[in-house]
């Protein structure tokens, strides 16, 4: 687990040495275990190292020397190849030689020799890769099949940036370049809390998740997909199978994950997806002969949010050696600004932070931990779904109910998620609509409101392509599959693993996610959603595992999301440093309107509404614009 960044000139112009310097600084964070740079004639390339695989042999930029009719290579490479070991004895079986004694960097410059544009389909891992052909004067981009590691490209004239971060990307712009918000990512972070795949400085964007790159010695770009999930296949894996498919599928993945030359443990929250990856982790050190699987949860500081009593519960179940650690929320804004400088990019997610503090205080016990992140996007966890197929049957009648008579502050309360179906019900018939409505930030009349100019003007646009949810997939799976789906392919890769690449590498932690392996995904997006969610229980496959590795209690266990009481923090001790952020003028200055903002203060504040997560969000969009103000 790394950083790595680079520049590739395309008019014979020398690279400057200054602005790789700083790209890898803003690095560091991801790689104290050490840092490389090489500069070649048209190519400079960096990489901050966390060691994880063979800490002698894997230094970066690695190369390799001109053999036979190949050309010399150079990579930088960030993440983790499990299946590093097989395709080292392939290649070894096609002549190949290695001096590493296993380093997953060099079979992956090896395999590129090998298969070139090829190689990514045949890595299972997490991975953002970057390839220098010194022959052809071509740079060869990759990012894994679902976005677990990031990778952002900005191309100019006469050159190419990449880093793992924006706030990297950034730092190599010559002096004096100006950064320009971008209006459409603003847009799609004021509708959804976090953009896509444009980035919200103008000009970055971000290769999308199965994909790869290659730009040639023309600076002219190639851009391909190489995985995609399979369709749902009916009559693939019966109901009655389907459990000891996943068992198996999943354990696979859950094993080739316990690698590492550093310690290792898992994160354990006591709900389905962690417990179930921590009971096969268990098991599988246990028929290897190790020591006992180290696990960590999160006690929270206010009593119903915490879960840290069913993780224990789980570990005592499967025996691991557990360890509360205790989030200290001491110090909320402070935390937030660090993270903004080191990342570059804002989140309406608030549970950055407790996913920070987890990480940080596991730091200081391993260096590696497997997590349960997919589980919801991949076996139907989250009610949304559910919603969607109850409007397939009762919206006839729902679209009537005037959400009005629905009014209730407390977003989790029986009342409030009715009005949330209503007013689903009353977007009309499409069914991407009826999501949106389901999973906004901010309205597009509240988006109106709130500004700038130049976001307002993209709404009209943006409606008339249809984009109600861009990107929406157009099979003909029922309403709740195309949802999953929508999840996998946006709200998974540039909300849920942005937030956790960045909150686990700010400390120096590398996260593995068994439940994202290809294999695993594959047989989820095969399945029925009348298996994976049956009889509508969402997760109820899952569930149905998590049952026989762990105990019915824990199966039966609602789903609480990772969260802190901040809304609650923002009417107490976070009030006076909310408001001096949202009125110091730095939205303004962005464009913003702040009679709009002080509205959802003011409303939030008074207790007349719940505005946690857009307040949240004004409060990050604040922090980032003054780091962009910063220089």
């Amino acid at each position: 687990m790394c950083g790595i960044a680079g520049i590739v000139r395309f008019d014979d112009q020398p690279i400057e040495p200054d602005r790789l310097d700083a790209m890898l600084a803003r690095l560091l964070h991801r790689g104290p275990d050490g840092q490389g740079r090489c500069m070649l004639p048209r190519c400079a390339l960096a990489h901050a190292r966390l060691a994880i695989l063979d800490p002698p042999g894997g230094h970066q930029p690695m190369y390799a020397l001109r053999c036979g009719q190949h050309s010399p290579l150079h990579v930088v490479f960030n993440g983790e190849i499990y299946n590093h070991r097989e395709l080292r004895r392939q290649l070894e079986q096609l002549g190949h030689r290695f001096t590493s004694d296993h380093s997953d960097t060099e079979v992956v410059l090896l395999g590129y020799r090998q298969w070139g544009e090829e190689l990514p389909q045949r890595l299972e891992g997490m991975f953002a890769l970057a390839v220098w052909d010194h022959d052809a004067q071509r740079l060869f981009l990759a990012r894994d099949r679902m976005g677990k590691k990031p990778l952002y490209v900005m191309r100019r004239e006469g050159e190419c940036l990449f880093a793992s971060l924006v706030s990297a990307l950034a730092a190599g712009l010559p002096a004096g370049q100006p950064l320009r918000v971008d209006a459409d990512a603003l847009l799609t972070f004021l509708r959804y809390g976090y953009p896509f795949t444009r980035a919200m400085i103008q000009g970055v964007e971000e290769i999308l998740p199965a994909h790869w790159m290659s730009i040639d010695a023309h600076g002219h770009a190639r851009l391909e997909r190489y995985w995609q999930p399979p369709a749902v296949a009916g009559g693939l894996i019966d109901a009655a199978n389907a459990v000891d498919a996943l068992h198996e599928t999943l354990a696979q993945a859950v094993s080739a994950r316990l690698e590492a030359d550093a310690p290792l443990g898992c994160f354990l929250s006591g709900g389905i997806d962690s417990s179930v990856i921590a009971a096969l982790a268990q098991q599988a050190m246990r028929e290897r002969g190790r020591e006992r699987l180290r696990t960590f949860s999160v006690a929270m500081p206010a009593a119903d949010y915490d879960e840290s009593a069913h993780a224990q519960a789980v570990a005592q179940h499967i025996g691991s050696c557990h360890t509360v650690l205790e989030a200290r929320p001491d110090h909320v804004v402070d935390d937030l600004n660090h993270l903004m400088k080191l990342l570059g990019e804002p989140t309406a997610d608030s549970s950055i932070l407790p996913t920070y503090w987890l990480c940080r205080a596991a730091r200081q016990h391993v260096k590696v931990a497997l997590s349960g992140d997919g589980g919801d996007e991949l076996f139907g966890g989250y009610d949304r779904y559910r919603a969607l197929r109850l409007l397939e049957r009762h919206r006839w009648w729902l679209k009537h109910i005037p959400p009005a008579w629905l009014a209730d502050v407390n977003p989790r309360s029986t009342r409030a998620r009715l009005r949330r179906l209503v007013e689903s019900a009353r977007a009309g018939t499409s069914p991407a609509r009826q999501y949106h409505r389901m999973i906004h930030l901010f309205t597009d009349a509240q988006v109106r409101q709130l500004g700038p100019d130049s976001v307002r003007q993209r709404i009209d646009d943006a409606n008339d392509r249809g984009e109600a949810a861009p990107g929406w997939p157009s099979t003909g799976d029922e309403p709740a599959r195309q949802a999953m789906r929508w999840d996998l392919a946006h709200y998974l890769p540039f909300e849920l693993l942005r937030k956790l690449d960045r909150a686990s590498m700010a400390s120096a932690l590398e996260v593995r996610c068994p439940m994202l392996d290809a294999q695993v995904c594959e047989l989820a997006a095969r399945l029925p959603t009348h298996v994976l969610m049956p009889a509508g229980r969402p997760k109820g496959l899952l569930r149905e595992l998590a049952g026989r590795l762990v105990s019915p209690a824990i199966a039966r266990r609602p789903k609480r999301g990772f969260a802190i009481p901040i809304g609650r923090w923002f009417n107490q001790s976070l009030k006076e440093s909310l408001a001096g952020h949202l009125f110091d003028g730095t939205l303004s200055d962005m464009g913003l309107d702040l009679h709009a903002v002080r509205r959802y203060f003011e409303e939030h504040t008074q207790g007349r509404a719940d505005h946690t997560h857009r307040l949240f969000a004004l409060l990050e969009l604040s922090l980032w614009w003054r780091w962009v103000r910063s220089g």
